[in-house]
Order: C-alpha cells, then sequence, then structure tokens
C-alpha cells in the first residue's frame, strides 16, 4: 500500500493533490483510510489513471464520469461473478460440464 505523497511522487505530472482529493471526495477512487491517512492499493493506483485519462483526455464531465466508474464496477463485478461460476463447474464432474456447455451453447434448452 502506498501512501497518498507516494502515490503523488508515483504519478508526478499525471495526478495532482487537488485533482486526488477531489477523486476521493466523489468516490471516483476508494483507498483505505486508517488513522487518519490514506492508503492506495495498485488497483487504486490504476483507477487514478484511467480517471485521469476519462476526465483530461476524453474530456468526460463529472456526471458523466459516475456514470461511467459506475457502470465499469458492475462489468467488472460480473467479470468475478463469472469465474466463481467458472470455477464451480470446473468442479463438477464431466458429464455435468457437457451439459452445461450445451445450455450455454444454446444446444439443448433450459429445464430439459
Amino acid at each position: 500500500m502506498k501512501t497518498v505523497d507516494e502515490v503523488l511522487a508515483l504519478l508526478d505530472r499525471v495526478i495532482n493533490r487537488a485533482s486526488l482529493e477531489t477523486y476521493i471526495a466523489r468516490d471516483w477512487v476508494k483507498p483505505v483510510k486508517r488513522r487518519k491517512r490514506w492508503y492506495f492499493e495498485d488497483i487504486d493506483i490504476a483507477r487514478l489513471r484511467l480517471v485521469r485519462e476519462l476526465k483530461e483526455d476524453m474530456r468526460v464531465d463529472d456526471e458523466g464520469m459516475d456514470i461511467v466508474l459506475a457502470l465499469l464496477d458492475q462489468v467488472y463485478g460480473m467479470r468475478e461473478q463469472m469465474r466463481r461460476v467458472a470455477h464451480a463447474i470446473r468442479q463438477q464432474p464431466e458429464q455435468i460440464q457437457a451439459e452445461i456447455l450445451e445450455v450455454v451453447r444454446g444446444e439443448k434448452e433450459e429445464g430439459r
């Protein structure tokens, strides 16, 4: 985990303290807060880069950013759920896996 100062040094010329504080206040990035200090994981730093790119390069406004980030969070959440489902399927016997694959491919109707 990195502190605010470490993040600002890492993202020098990419993001400034005022922007970072705004991004946190708007919940566009959600670092961990411990003892009145923010700590950032690698995923937070990647999100900061994304927010900066959307704001500066693509000119996404604040309301648009809320929507874009909410949709991205949903996509990432669904991807995680799909990974779990795939893992659960791999734990099943081969015959069950084959039947699931048939349904997914549309080769077999659900419930039959």
